[in-house]
């Protein structure tokens, strides 16, 4: 991202709190909860600073928009994987431990033993900046932190930890070895 565009990102990125509380219903239930859509929310609002033309009007209008749509496409995919595992006969509590399991990762979850741990710090070593401080973030969050309290500890904002870990998901599940542990 340009400068530029990570301008409007910083600039903006409140909208994505404001979409979700006046636009989004969360259900908080497991891959639908207000951190799951926050982070959605980001990624969205990242992709609109990358597609956004000036000329084109506002860009606050443009990043609702795709934030609103991101979250509704997530809401969607989800939906769909848990009609198509019910029409299979499983438990609800059983369908979504399977999406987990097989499609995504949530690493507050799955990291629970030590060689995932070590896998999970071991990754930390190759990542620097904001990846970096999100596997930290997911660390804490794994002793039993809330993005509260990680904000405070690295004296930022909630949305800059949020942001943080998002980016850490991205990036941890590209990694081999601690896929292998978890998977």
């Amino acid at each position: 991202m340009t400068d530029y565009q990570n301008e409007l990102v910083m600039e903006h990125l409140d909208l994505v709190n404001w979409v979700i509380r006046t636009r989004i219903s969360v259900p908080n239930r497991p891959l639908l909860t207000y951190d799951d859509f926050y982070a959605i929310g980001c990624e969205a609002i990242c992709r609109a600073a990358l597609k956004y033309q000036a000329d084109s009007g506002e860009f606050a209008p443009f990043a609702c928009r795709y934030i609103y749509n991101a979250i509704i496409d997530h809401c969607r995919a989800m939906n769909y994987r848990l009609q198509r595992s019910v029409d299979a006969g499983f438990e609800e509590g059983e369908v979504l431990f399977d999406l987990l399991a097989h499609t995504t990762v949530d690493f507050e979850a799955e990291v629970t033993d030590d060689s995932a741990m070590a896998a999970l710090r071991a990754c930390k070593e190759k990542y620097q900046g904001v990846a970096r401080k999100g596997v930290e973030a997911i660390e804490l969050k794994l002793q039993g932190y809330e993005s509260v309290e990680i904000a405070d500890l690295y004296g930022t904002t909630v949305n800059n930890v949020n942001a943080w870990i998002s980016r850490a998901r991205s990036k941890l599940r590209n990694e081999p070895a601690l896929m292998e542990i978890l998977c």
